[in-house]
């Protein structure tokens, strides 16, 4: 192993171009090392920015004096806003209940040809308990059937969405496809 370091010696100091290859390789690693640890100190510092940022907001909330004058009105709008959730204990019974209370509404609407069914079910990530249950129906169309079922949906206390009502005639058969969703909140376990 020395034998072949003192080779590798006796050749650099001999070869000018292995020696300035060398430093140049030695200057591109450092050129390297000082860019990434610029790089870092930048980091650091738009982290740092970022915290006093953040400690400066939550001071500025923490020196608000009307919180306790907006709880009641929060509380008061909460209440508002949860009548108005349908209410189910499980994803399962809210299913069935939004489809019992949509195919009611469609007899009621004296539709031809209707065909309900639940196309999905998801549960809103950041409120826990609450499933938004979304329907298709297929139906024959006609003006006064779709205008009473839209103004039962309309009149309905509980949040009910329309996402898409599309009418079709094809062949002189006027058909539409309406697909809704209702919000229900669970009872929590």
């Amino acid at each position: 192993m020395s034998k072949t370091f003192s080779l590798l010696l006796t050749e650099i100091r001999k070869n000018t171009r292995l020696r300035v290859g060398l430093w140049f390789i030695i200057g591109l690693l450092l050129s390297y090392v000082v860019i990434r640890l610029n790089d870092y100190q930048v980091q650091l510092q738009q982290t740092h920015q970022d915290a006093i940022n953040r400690l400066n907001q939550l001071q500025d909330i923490a020196n608000q004096t009307q919180w306790l004058e907006r709880a009641p009105k929060v509380r008061a709008l909460r209440t508002q806003l949860d009548v108005k959730f349908w209410q189910a204990n499980t994803q399962g019974l809210a299913q069935a209940t939004f489809q019992k209370w949509l195919n009611t509404q469609v007899n009621q609407a004296k539709m031809e040809k209707a065909h309900v069914r639940i196309q999905s079910t998801l549960e809103l990530s950041k409120m826990s308990h609450v499933w938004k249950i979304t329907a298709r129906l297929d139906a024959s169309f006609t003006p006064d059937s779709l205008h009473k079922l839209l103004l039962a949906m309309a009149k309905y206390p509980q949040f009910i969405v329309t996402e898409r009502l599309e009418i079709r005639n094809k062949n002189r058969v006027a058909r539409f496809t309406l697909i809704v969703s209702a919000y229900f909140q669970g009872k929590e376990a």
